[in-house]
């Protein structure tokens, strides 16, 4: 456990400095590992680093797992621009002295037209895009106040009859402070091998997220969490993010956040209930993500926890 630990501090310390000398340096592919998929976290503008305490912490936070009692499934559907969706569907359960998990997602570009320079209005055919991430997750408590996390995934992604496929990583930490139990998470995500396209590679969309969350509001009938974040991509700028949730009596929510330095995202709203049902805790979340050049972008999710 001590060597496991150490190289995961080392890479947890050295990647982040090698993104900011890569820094947009070229285009990196995989870019469907960036869409958020839980409607919970992006009503909240994604800033859920520091909150990650349910399962959709896989995503975003995979340390955030290890303080996580109860079995729990979930399947969100994502309506993007375009025509094109994303479907995750992920299950954790305690396991092998920490929490287990698997999860899946799966984007649909749909049918587009095949169009050549002999036939620019098209061929009368027609050819599809997506793409498939599939992986399981290991986090564990190290102390009382912080835990490591793991996701590994196969990565695959194809256009027409050209697939491409690699492995990635995402290796997260969780901190729970002693000062108003304030959370501190840092994340550093799709971190493998390049997707290579027949003769030519192309980097995953490595980024160093780093955040921190806390209640300005707790008690019996109100809290008011806010999460602030912040990330380095491989092939972009700094980017941040700030959001909050309401929640009344733990069973109504109210969910919003603001994004800087995106290329299109602005802002975020949501909400969702959370209510006993029979021997299990069932949720239902939405989320809507406003776009400034293209349109807004909905989320739906449903979820048990048992």
């Amino acid at each position: 456990m001590k060597i496991f630990l150490r190289w995961l501090l080392i890479i947890m310390i050295f990647i982040p400095a090698l993104l900011f000398g890569q820094a947009k340096v070229g285009t990196a592919a995989g870019q469907f590992l960036e869409i958020s998929p839980s409607p919970r976290a992006e009503g909240m503008s994604s800033a859920f680093i520091g909150v990650a305490d349910d399962i959709s912490a896989i995503y975003y936070n995979p340390a955030g797992l290890a303080w996580q009692g109860l079995k729990q499934f979930a399947f969100s559907h994502t309506l993007l621009y375009a025509g094109i969706s994303n479907d995750w569907a992920a299950f954790s359960m305690p396991a092998a002295g920490g929490v287990m998990a698997i999860s899946a997602s799966v984007l649909n570009a749909g049918e587009m037209d095949e169009t050549t320079p002999y036939h620019p209005e098209g061929t009368g055919r027609t050819f599809g895009a997506g793409g498939l991430s599939a992986g399981i997750t290991y986090s564990r408590m190290l102390t009382d106040r912080f835990s490591v996390g793991i996701n590994v995934k196969y990565i695959s992604e194809f256009l027409a009859d050209i697939t491409a496929t690699t492995w990635g990583m995402d290796i997260g930490t969780y901190y729970r402070t002693a000062f108003k139990n304030v959370r501190l998470g840092m994340i550093l995500s799709n971190f493998g091998p390049d997707l290579k396209y027949i003769q030519q590679s192309y980097p995953l969309p490595m980024s160093f997220h780093f955040g921190a969350a806390g209640e300005i509001i707790n008690n019996d009938t109100n809290r008011l969490t806010v999460d602030l974040e912040g990330a380095h991509p491989n092939d972009n700028l700094e980017k941040f993010q700030l959001g909050f949730e309401y929640a009344y009596r733990e069973f109504a929510f109210l969910r919003g956040g603001y994004k800087i330095q995106y290329d299109s995202d602005r802002f975020t709203l949501g909400g969702g209930v959370k209510m006993p049902l029979g021997g299990l805790f069932a949720k239902a979340d939405y989320s809507f993500t406003y776009m400034k050049y293209l349109p807004a972008v909905h989320r739906f999710s449903i979820g048990m926890e048992f």
